[in-house]
């Protein structure tokens, strides 16, 4: 099934148009094809788990487009996205009920002890941004923001931030923070993925493989 046809089809394509432009010149690990990944897998878990398709729709398609003012100004880029949201929304006519929905759902999306995800589509987001940092997809987006860094693909001092310490530190803890049934499911594969990946990669870096 193709989800990001399904989802780009329920929304408003002057809104879809808008949202990619805010995306020129990010960083390969957090451009529009990120996005769009994202949004297909809000698609994929949201039919499974019986989410209001509309809310989450709009949330997955706005969550990020703060970022590009995050790298300006330092502010979280969940924040910027929301407040934007705010703007687009009301454009495109939606009441102040559905707003403030596709708000928290954004603003959730960022795992805050403050603010942790409460309803399904918030729970779904989260999800599906996170489904993205793993699996050969969030092995190829270690790498490419390593080198967005300057950062080496593997250094021998213990303070230098690799993707394999990124791993190590965060994504093989990231299958067992996620919410839904079906992105536990999802993760299983991905999860072990990663595994055989840098356990290859310790192998080769060492002349044993």
């Amino acid at each position: 099934m193709d989800y990001i046809t399904n989802i780009l089809a329920r929304l408003p394509q002057r809104l879809v148009e808008v949202a990619r432009d805010l995306f020129d010149g990010q960083d390969p690990a957090h451009d529009w094809q990120h996005n769009l990944r994202v949004m297909a897998m809000c698609e994929r878990i949201g039919q499974e788990e019986g989410a209001d398709m509309t809310i989450l729709g709009l949330a997955a398609l706005l969550h990020d487009i703060g970022r590009a003012e995050e790298r300006r100004t330092g502010e979280c880029h969940a924040e910027i996205s929301a407040r934007l949201a705010d703007t687009l929304l009301r454009g495109e006519g939606l009441p102040d009920n559905q707003i403030e929905l596709v708000q928290r759902v954004i603003l959730a999306h960022r795992f805050r002890k403050d603010r942790p995800p409460a309803t399904l589509e918030e729970k779904i987001l989260f999800d599906a941004d996170k489904l993205d940092s793993i699996g050969a997809i969030g092995v190829a987006r270690a790498f490419a923001y390593s080198g967005v860094l300057g950062q080496p693909i593997q250094s021998d001092h213990a303070e230098q931030h690799t993707p394999l310490k990124e791993y190590e530190w965060k994504l093989q803890r990231i299958k067992d923070r996620l919410f839904t049934e079906t992105a536990q499911q999802i993760a299983v594969e991905r999860h072990q993925f990663m595994v055989q990946f840098f356990e290859q990669w310790k192998e080769e870096v060492h002349g044993n493989r």
